[in-house]
Parts: structure tokens; C-alpha cells; sequence
């Protein structure tokens, strides 16, 4: 459980933070980074920014560079070459925005002009030949199992989707955590499409989230929203579900011997053990954080439903979780009492709850943004050429 729950005998800060993933494609040939026609790899510009700042983060098994540690925020890479920049977690929503300024700042100076940065659930332009670009050996793993289920998407979410996730603290004792829990699975169907922003996929445009139909279809043992709204006891519920999802990282087994999709589940690993190894401990922190839902319980509340924002919104996620998980949480449930239908009634009522006066400036400006959204008409291309920048930072504005 203590993987699980927060220690409530000691006191609980309003830390927040952010994890933002975006596609860097080349600013001439408009080749995704790391593919042939592209000057750069994502790996490059990480090394491009230890040369002067930060330390590679590599992966042990392979040696692969998987990301830069900066001491606080840093920077990993998808299996796709999709960049993440993690936050260093504040108290405030403007110390986000300082870091998360400073962060893409370090991006660009590095890529010197020649990446178009792209802030889009899906990749809008790679191919479906698009390889496994950092082959890290936990990607290796992962990517095996997900083309072993039949019909399944996992290859696709590993490739070619990107999530802006705002991570938040619960202040408070259990039940103030316990109902932060069932008012963020409650509002989950509503925040999908109020977040929904993956228009583009493989050089077509799709009529909605490409990125929530891919997610849809990867294992459902490990996706989707866990069964635990209005348990007595959510940490135990959440405990007893991930215990029935597969396993495809069972120890350090070589490659070959882990399992499959479908062939054991962590309850079946605990009970009857896989080529003659049970799990430890560190194991099921592992497993936990191998799972994929909408709200992932690490402690802290991880909100993963979100597709990837617009650099323009890319505080608005976490100014929404914040705000309705915080200070609005007797408002949302109220609103979900009058069977409203309305999200951008619901991002109205979070900005006039706000205790954050740049919370309530970003709600704001996002429920006019989406008020204002019509649909790019052009081709893939095109679209990236629109939405791309090479100087990200600056377009975090309020």
C-alpha cells in the first residue's frame, strides 16, 4: 500500500507537476527526428545539451541515451523519439510555468533552428514503418508484448502518441484523497473530450482523438479507468486490480522469457512464480508503475487521459486538475449533480473558483480557445508547418 497511498501521518504539500511529450520533426525536410532526412535524432539533443548542462540518463542494459537529468526537471524519450519534459514539482502554477519556460528554452537552444517542435496527441506525419527509435531494453520488452496481442494498439501508443500529464498532491487526510480519487474517475469521460487534441495520424486527418482510440485498444488489463470509484477502500481496490493486469517485465529475465501478452498476470507470478522467479518488492513498484489507466495512484495523483496540448495550452490540464481536485471540489460535484453536458460550463465554473489568479486566466483563456476551435483543413504537412516552432518557449503566454 505504501506504493499506492500517501503517509497521511505526516504533512501533505499542494506540490503539482507537469509532464508535457512532443514530436520534433526536422524545420527543412519536415522528417520526424531520428528518421532518415532528419539532421538530428532526439538522442543528439540530449547530447547537445550535457555538452554544456545536465546529465545523460542511459540506459544500463543497452547503453542508450533515454533522456537528460537537469537536478530537478528533466527530459526522457519515448519509444517513438517523442521528447518529455517532467517539471520540477511547485507550489504554484506560475513556478510550472517559470520551469516549464526554462525547460523548452534549454530544447530549442540546443536544436539551434533545426526542429520544428510539435504539441499533438498523435504524430501527425510518421509513416506506419516507423521503427522503435530508442531501443531501450524495457522498450524492447514492452514492444514485443504489445505485438503479440492480436488486434491490439500498444505498438501505436509506443510509437506515435503523446499525453501532457499533470501529476497533483492531495492536502488532507484520506478521505479528502479518497474523494479526489472518485471525482477524477467521475469526470474522466467529460475531461477526454474536453482535452482531445490528435487530429492528425500516419499523414491523414481523423474526424476525433486518434490518440484516445489508440488507447482504447491496447491491453485493457492495465488501461482504461480502474475499477475502484466509490470503494470503501480505493488502495486496496487499486492494489487487488493490479494484481490481475499482465505482467510483460517480470524481473530481469532476458528478453526471450518474458511473458507474452495474455500469459501471466501479477497474482499468477506471486502464486506460481515465472522460470523459477517471484516477485520482490521492488518488483511491484515496477508493476505499478507499468500500468497505464486514466489515474495512475503513485502516491500522488497522476492524470494520464490527456491528450498533448497546444504549446498556447499547455498549462491548461494542470490548471483544471488543480483547481477541481483542490479548491473545486464541492463545485464539480455539484455540477455533475445537475447532469450538465456541458465542459466548457464546467472550465466557467473551475476559473470562478480559482484561488490562483493565473489559474483562472488560463481556464479561461482555454474555454475561448476551444469556443473559437475550427478544424485545420490542410494536409499533414501543412498542419505541422502551422503548429510547429522552433522557439516553443515563447509560446507559453498568459
Amino acid at each position: 500500500m505504501d506504493a499506492i497511498r500517501p503517509d497521511f501521518s505526516k504533512p501533505i504539500q499542494s506540490l503539482m507537476g507537469l509532464e508535457i511529450e512532443m514530436f520534433g520533426f526536422d524545420s527543412e525536410s519536415l522528417a520526424p527526428l531520428g528518421t532518415p532526412g532528419a539532421r538530428l535524432s532526439s538522442q543528439q539533443l540530449m547530447e547537445r545539451i550535457a555538452s554544456s548542462q545536465g546529465k545523460l540518463k542511459k540506459d544500463e542494459a543497452t547503453g542508450e541515451i533515454v533522456g537528460l537529468d537537469l537536478g530537478c526537471g528533466n527530459f526522457s524519450l519515448e519509444p517513438g523519439g517523442q521528447l518529455e519534459y517532467a517539471s520540477c514539482p511547485g507550489l504554484s502554477l506560475r513556478a510550472l510555468l517559470e520551469d516549464l519556460r526554462s525547460g523548452l528554452s534549454i530544447l530549442e537552444e540546443a536544436a539551434e533552428g533545426q526542429v520544428l517542435f510539435v504539441d499533438h496527441g498523435t504524430n501527425p506525419l510518421a509513416g506506419p514503418d516507423l521503427g522503435l527509435l530508442v531501443p531501450k531494453h524495457r522498450y524492447k520488452i514492452l514492444d514485443r508484448y504489445f505485438a503479440s496481442q492480436p488486434g491490439g494498439r500498444g505498438v501505436h501508443m509506443m510509437r506515435y502518441s503523446a499525453t501532457a500529464q499533470p501529476n497533483v498532491d492531495i492536502p488532507g487526510g484520506l478521505e479528502e484523497w479518497q474523494d479526489a480519487i472518485n471525482l477524477t474517475l467521475a469526470l474522466t469521460p467529460m475531461a477526454r473530450g474536453l482535452f482531445s487534441n490528435s487530429w492528425f495520424f500516419q499523414g491523414r486527418r481523423v474526424q476525433s482523438s486518434e490518440r484516445q482510440r489508440i488507447w482504447e485498444a491496447i491491453d485493457p488489463s492495465r488501461t482504461g479507468i480502474p475499477p475502484i470509484i466509490y470503494q470503501p477502500d480505493i488502495a486496496a481496490a487499486y492494489a487487488d486490480w493490479a494484481r490481475q493486469a499482465h505482467v510483460f517485465l517480470a524481473g530481469d529475465l532476458p528478453l526471450e522469457q518474458q511473458p507474452l501478452y495474455g500469459q501471466l498476470t501479477y497474482e499468477q507470478w506471486e502464486s506460481k512464480g515465472w522460470h523459477g522467479k517471484f516477485p520482490t518488492a521492488a518488483d511491484w513498484e515496477t508493476h505499478l508503475g507499468t500500468l497505464f489507466p486514466d489515474l495512475r495512484l503513485r502516491r500522488f495523483l497522476e492524470v494520464r487521459m490527456v491528450d498533448a496540448q497546444t504549446y498556447s495550452q499547455a498549462l491548461a490540464p494542470m490548471a483544471f486538475w488543480a483547481v477541481a481536485l483542490r479548491e473545486g471540489r464541492a463545485r464539480c460535484w455539484h455540477w455533475l449533480e445537475l447532469k450538465s453536458t456541458s465542459p466548457l460550463e464546467l472550465v466557467e465554473v473551475l476559473a470562478d473558483c480559482a484561488v490562483d489568479p493565473l489559474a483562472r486566466d488560463v481556464l479561461r483563456a482555454y474555454g475561448e480557445y476551444r469556443k473559437a476551435y475550427v478544424p485545420f483543413e490542410g494536409s499533414a504537412a501543412e498542419f505541422v508547418r502551422a503548429e510547429g516552432t522552433t522557439q516553443p518557449s515563447t509560446k507559453l503566454t498568459w
